[in-house]
C-alpha cells in the first residue's frame, strides 16, 4: 500500500511537472491569423500614400532592425551578444519578409527577448529576497548610467554584474531617504515583481504594434500604428479632453 502511495505521488509530481513544462512552452509568442494581412496593407499604405517616399529595400529592412532592437533593449540590459550575432542574418530580410506579411523574424526576435527579461526578473528578485545582505558599500565602483553607445554584453556573467550594480545603486538612493534595510527590500522585490508581471501580460497583438511601430519610424518619427486595444483608448482619451474642453467654454461663455 506504501509503495502505491509512494508510486501514485510520483506520478502525480511528473504530471505537475510536465504541465509547468507544457505552460512555458505555451508562452511563446506568434503572430495571430490577421496579422499577414494588416502588415501587407500598412507596406502597402505607406508606399503610396505616405508623403515620404521611403524604398522598402535592403537599407531601409537594416533600420527597421535596429529600431526594433532599440525599442525591445535600448539599455543592452537583456540580450547577449550571441542573441544579437543569431539574429543577425535578418538585417537586410525584413523587407521582403514585410512584404509577404511574414512577421517569423520579429517574434522570434521577441520571444529570445522576452525569455531574457523573464528570466533576469527572477534572477533580481532572488537576489533581492535571499542575498540582500550580501551588497558590499564599502567597494568602489562605476556604474554607467546611460548606455545607448554601451556594447552588448558577451555573457550572462557580464550582466549579472551590471544588474548587481544597479541593485545596489538603487538600494543606496532609497538609503538616502532615510528608508530602514526591511522596508528598502520589500520594495524593490514589489518593484520587479511588478516588472515580471507586466512582462508576463504581454501578448501577440503588443509585440505586433511595437514591431510595426518599428516599421513606420523609419518612415517618420510621427508615423504610428495603433493596436485596436490602443486606438480605442486613444479615441477615449481624446472624446474626454473634448468634453472637458466643451465643458471649460460653456463656463466661461456663461460670465
Amino acid at each position: 500500500m506504501k509503495n502505491f502511495i509512494k508510486s501514485v505521488v510520483i506520478i502525480s509530481i511528473l504530471l505537475v511537472c510536465l504541465a509547468a513544462s507544457a505552460n512555458v512552452q505555451t508562452q511563446e509568442l506568434k503572430p495571430l491569423s490577421e496579422h499577414r494581412t494588416t502588415t501587407q496593407h500598412i507596406v502597402d499604405a505607406l508606399a503610396s500614400r505616405h508623403y515620404v517616399n521611403t524604398e522598402l529595400d535592403n537599407d531601409l529592412s537594416a533600420k527597421i532592425y535596429d529600431a526594433y532592437l532599440d525599442n525591445l533593449d535600448p539599455s543592452k540590459s537583456y540580450l547577449l551578444r550571441s542573441d544579437i550575432d543569431e539574429f543577425e542574418p535578418y538585417r537586410f530580410k525584413l523587407d521582403n519578409a514585410l512584404r509577404s506579411g511574414n512577421l517569423a523574424p520579429a517574434f522570434e526576435i521577441f520571444n529570445r527577448y522576452h525569455e531574457r527579461v523573464t528570466n533576469r526578473m527572477e534572477k533580481v528578485i532572488h537576489q533581492l529576497e535571499s542575498e540582500f545582505d550580501a551588497f558590499d558599500f564599502e567597494l568602489s565602483e562605476q556604474l554607467l548610467v546611460d548606455r545607448e553607445l554601451a556594447q552588448w554584453g558577451s555573457t550572462q556573467k557580464e550582466l549579472d554584474d551590471l544588474w548587481r550594480k544597479r541593485l545596489k545603486d538603487a538600494i543606496l538612493n532609497l538609503k538616502l531617504t532615510d528608508k530602514e534595510p526591511v522596508k528598502i527590500q520589500k520594495l524593490l522585490v514589489k518593484r520587479f515583481k511588478n516588472r515580471l508581471a507586466r512582462t508576463q501580460q504581454t501578448n501577440a497583438e503588443d509585440v505586433f504594434q511595437l514591431y510595426m511601430n518599428s516599421f513606420t519610424y523609419t518612415y517618420d518619427p510621427h508615423t504610428q500604428y495603433f493596436s485596436p486595444r490602443t486606438s480605442e483608448n486613444f479615441n477615449i482619451n481624446m472624446s474626454l479632453s473634448l468634453e472637458g474642453i466643451g465643458a471649460v467654454l460653456q463656463l466661461e461663455d456663461e460670465y
